[in-house]
């Protein structure tokens, strides 16, 4: 059902109570003006007689009385409702009664005028056709109104769907146009974040699915084409390590990937929330030395400027940053190198020496990039997607055999 068929069914339905209780309303206001207009025409009558009697000592010709009872005698006017039967429709009708009393040479006399009341069918009938044709004119008239307002107003809300219609996940984020109205601005510009978040995941996950395929294929295929010359091999080459050794580190590097593809994975999904204010400084000593024995085997010389940095962020992301940017630091590095680290509140530095490298820095920042010594794998694709997490900003250069990569933090 349409919202706007949806509109004129609850507006219907709301409105039965309405008539049924502004029936019940006109009723008695009806039935009050009847015996204010009533009670009014009575005493208007009744100082019209007791005038004229007290100029003309008689009643006039053409009075109203019902009734003249003698020796009866009112200190005060009286109100009385009766019913009195009519004879031809054998139905008792209601009637409004007022009692009044006169002197007449010297005798009391209480005169009886008597109006004519509708009946409380009469009334009640007379209130629900009221109603009823207030509640047609209503209908109509919200009709009408809803009808030619919701089709100006609404205008944007469909033009929004439409475009919703038309768009494609391949498809740049498109552009909703802003209307007059705060709540249709406040849902297009909810509905391009949404679009922008699943663009972005829908990107990330087709990589992830490109990044795993090429990556794994590659190691299943070295094991593969191994298993089969095991398979095919005699008793005497059986346990031949050419053989065996390239299926184990095959592997290994398949377990490597699968831990950084799901690490890639954990940390676009923002499961690693647990934010706390962390001294960066140490996560880099517990780092260094966690590498100390490789640093030692490569003869690298660590010079250390390093001030006290505290960051709100995951322990576990701050710790995965820092281990790849040391591991990247030690694994690119050369014989008898070095690595320069510098911090402070504003940016972390991590400098080392190394092969130089010709092309453009910021690939090293891509899943799986080539280089001149293999492929370098996931490191600073993690690196880069923790930044992005929290909004660091984040830089490679390269100059000569001299590496930098920078992390500026943003200014509190």
């Amino acid at each position: 059902m349409r919202l706007i068929k949806r509109t004129y069914l609850e507006t219907f339905l709301w409105l039965i109570p309405v008539l049924v209780i502004g029936s019940i309303f006109s009723f008695f206001m009806i039935k009050y003006i009847i015996y204010e207009e009533t009670d009014e025409y009575l005493t208007y009558e009744m100082e019209r007689l007791v005038e004229y009697h007290s100029e003309y000592n008689d009643l006039p010709d053409f009075h109203k009385a019902a009734g003249i009872i003698e020796d009866l005698r009112l200190d005060e006017p009286a109100f009385k409702d009766t019913l009195i039967l009519e004879l031809r429709d054998n139905e008792m009708i209601p009637h409004r009664e007022l009692y009044f009393s006169i002197n007449h040479e010297g005798k009391d006399f209480t005169i009886v005028l008597r109006q004519l009341l509708p009946g409380n069918d009469d009334i009640m009938e007379g209130a629900l056709l009221m109603m009823l044709g207030l509640f047609l004119l209503i209908t109509l008239f919200l009709f009408l109104m809803v009808s030619f307002i919701s089709g100006k107003l609404w205008s944007p809300f469909y033009k929004t769907l439409k475009t919703l219609t038309k768009y494609r996940i391949t498809e740049p984020v498109p552009v909703f146009l802003n209307s007059k109205i705060d709540e249709f601005n406040s849902l297009n510009r909810t509905l391009e974040e949404l679009l922008k978040k699943i663009a972005y995941d829908y990107q990330r996950t087709k990589e992830f699915n490109e990044n795993a395929s090429h990556e794994l294929q590659t190691h299943l295929a070295i094991i593969r084409l191994n298993t089969e010359k095991l398979l095919n091999a005699n008793q005497d080459e059986l346990y031949n390590s050419d053989y065996i050794q390239p299926i184990i580190n095959a592997t290994a590097k398949l377990s490597i990937v699968q831990k950084s593809l799901l690490l890639l994975s954990k940390i676009g999904n923002l499961e690693y929330n647990n934010n706390t204010n962390l001294n960066l400084s140490e996560v880099i000593s517990q780092s260094l030395h966690l590498f100390q024995e490789a640093i030692t085997i490569r003869s690298l010389t660590v010079n250390k400027s390093v001030e006290g940095c505290v960051l709100f962020m995951d322990a576990g992301l701050a710790e995965i940053m820092i281990n790849n940017l040391l591991k990247n630091a030690v694994k690119h590095n050369v014989q008898d190198g070095y690595i320069s680290i510098y911090l402070n509140q504003n940016s972390l530095i991590v400098e080392n020496s190394g092969t130089p490298f010709q092309d453009n820095p910021k690939i090293l920042f891509e899943r799986f990039t080539i280089g001149t010594s293999g492929n370098l794998g996931l490191g600073l694709a993690i690196v880069k997607q923790i930044c992005e997490v929290y909004n660091y900003t984040i830089s490679y250069d390269v100059d000569g055999n001299v590496h930098k990569i920078q992390i500026s933090f943003p200014l509190k």
